[in-house]
């Protein structure tokens, strides 16, 4: 799961203009035209970046659970 975290939020923290320019303008004819606004671009890191964020969210939630339900559900 940490993997998956640091995977989105090293995909957050990239150029994504280049990311779409790498991946994603060789399927059309006219790669200008369909390029993502500024806006596009911008939610996309912050969609990666709150994605990265809540999966270590649910991470340490998971952590935690798994030894409260271990120790018989007693609280320290």
């Amino acid at each position: 799961m940490l993997l998956l975290a640091l995977w989105l939020g090293g995909m957050g923290l990239v150029d994504q203009k280049a990311l779409w320019w790498r991946f994603q303008a060789r399927r059309f004819s006219d790669p200008e035209a369909n390029e993502p606004s500024e806006a596009g671009y911008r939610a996309r890191r912050i969609l990666l970046l709150s994605l990265a964020a809540a999966t270590v969210v649910m991470a340490v939630w998971w952590f935690t659970s798994i030894d409260y339900i271990e120790s018989g559900g007693l609280e320290d």
